[in-house]
């Protein structure tokens, strides 16, 4: 099969290329507005009790775990005329949002529950709506819900800030598109340039970035094929892209420098390309398959956070390896003796004169090269280098011994994003934290009693770190009860 793909790019080089280039438009055409359709949740397990605790609120009580937290703020105050005038018209409007639940605010809920909702200084109120939509939509329908919000400030009086969980999320997506373009800008002028001095030659490095860019943008096609039928992650995209371009360096390096090796002892150019597909061509395919194998076992996880990097992995790798077998000895053939031209390394000797002006490294005994001086001396060392190595390896790896597991929350997102200071706000302006509120549920009250409730929510108001509980018949504080229900709570069909 490799001797007849480099046969193939020997008899019809511009039609391998033409063909390649189609594909590539049209996989960027479909695949480059992915992230539009990406999530960034993906962190629960759908069969675990806490999704099917979820499941039960949204059917049975039409409550859901993604929220929108809007702040409304003014230096008068939030019970002043200006500030509550906002957050009675930001609640009407969220109440007939068809993409709402339930909403609860500090000027609208019952005066026990109205209190909690309203900031220690008294100059900030909460309002509080449960969306619909889960963790895909309801990102969306926060950030449409929070700029419709925002249009009732009052400039230099009323401040509004929207947070939640799902403006959290329709937050981290946004960044995370543009910490992806940031990311590509440095990293690939940079990676062109260290290629131009590796592969002595412009066009010879223009070769794995061409192919990287295929691979990233044929991935982001399958990923977006893929949301058609399933969620997938978000962060799927930042393992296209560095797998993406590392693979595709890798892989022409492999098969570029045994073609020269092949030059170099005299092969002609045909054969010299055809014994380089049957020997650094099978390597790539064992590497991809290799590779391809360890991401593809990540599809048994059950939350599609894990099951988007192997999504990605395997597109990623199979349009690497299929670009590298296929376009790169094509490329090689169409540019011909070419492929070496433009090499800037000259270009550098020659403008800078203190640069030693050593022989052609491709051109040097292999004897004399960095690479194999330094693998000479590990094999007559190999105790110590590997002793060494190890040491280096534990001490880079002894912080992770100290690591602490969780979900990402508003503080992953910068200090200036109106999420994270939502989030702020309520861990120190407010004497109870709606986004750390936990539902319970009972899913079969079927012969419980007002006194059975009673005695499991004085129960878990003991708990440590339970500040209160609201339960149907009342709320509880530290085992005793002190008044009606403070939050949503209620009995669904008995």
């Amino acid at each position: 099969m490799l001797q007849r793909s480099a046969r193939l790019a020997i008899a019809t080089p511009k039609r391998v290329i033409a063909v390649a280039a189609l594909v590539l438009i049209a996989a960027a055409v479909f695949g480059i507005p992915v992230a539009k359709s990406l999530s960034a949740g993906g962190f629960q397990d759908p069969a675990s009790e806490s999704a099917r605790a979820i499941g039960l609120l949204t059917d049975k009580f039409g409550q859901s775990d993604q929220q929108l937290l809007v702040v409304v703020s003014a230096p008068t105050g939030a019970t002043g005329e200006r500030a509550r005038r906002v957050g009675l018209d930001i609640t009407e409007r969220l109440t007939q949002s068809p993409y709402v639940f339930t909403v609860s605010s500090a000027w609208t809920s019952p005066p026990q529950t109205a209190a909690a909702l309203v900031s220690a200084d008294g100059k900030s109120g909460l309002i509080v709506a449960n969306l619909k939509g889960g963790e895909n939509n309801a990102q969306k329908y926060a950030k449409k819900l929070a700029e419709e919000a925002r249009s009732f400030a009052i400039a230099d009086e009323v401040s509004v800030r929207a947070g939640g969980v799902a403006m959290v999320y329709a937050q981290i997506t946004d960044l995370n598109e543009r910490d992806l373009l940031l990311m590509e800008s440095i990293a690939i002028p940079l990676s062109f340039l260290v290629l131009v001095w590796v592969f002595g030659g412009l066009l010879a490095a223009a070769l794995p970035m061409v192919l990287g860019a295929s691979a990233i943008v044929g991935s982001m096609s399958v990923l977006r094929l893929i949301t058609f039928t399933t969620d997938v992650s978000i962060f799927a995209l930042n393992l296209s892209t560095a797998m993406g371009l590392a693979l595709a360096v890798d892989y022409t390096l492999l098969i570029i420098s045994r073609y020269r090796d092949e030059l170099a002892d005299g092969t002609p150019r045909d054969e010299a390309l055809i014994r380089t597909m049957a020997t650094a061509g099978r390597t790539v395919l064992f590497s991809a398959t290799t590779v391809a194998l360890s991401m593809a076992f990540m599809v048994l996880f059950p939350m599609y956070f894990l099951k988007s990097f192997a999504y990605a992995g395997v597109a990623t790798v199979a349009f690497v390896a299929a670009a590298a077998i296929v376009v790169t000895p094509a490329a090689i053939v169409l540019l011909g003796s070419r492929l070496d031209a433009l090499d800037m390394r000259r270009v550098v000797r020659r403008a800078l004169p203190w640069v030693k002006r050593s022989a052609d490294p491709m051109r040097k005994p292999v004897e004399q090269l960095f690479w194999y001086r330094s693998t000479t001396f590990v094999m007559r060392h190999a105790v110590p280098t590997g002793a060494a190595g190890v040491a280096l390896l534990v001490v880079l790896g002894a912080p992770f011994l100290g690591v602490k597991w969780g979900f990402p929350d508003d503080r992953v997102l910068p200090r200036s994003s109106q999420a994270h200071q939502v989030g702020d706000r309520l861990r120190t302006g407010f004497a109870d934290d709606s986004a750390t509120t936990v539902s319970v549920v009972v899913p079969d009250a079927a012969g419980l009693t007002p006194v059975d409730f009673d005695d499991y929510a004085a129960r878990l108001s003991r708990v440590p770190g339970v500040s209160a509980v609201t339960a149907p018949t009342g709320t509880f504080v530290a085992g005793r009860r002190v008044g009606p229900p403070a939050a949503a709570t209620g009995l669904a069909n008995g």
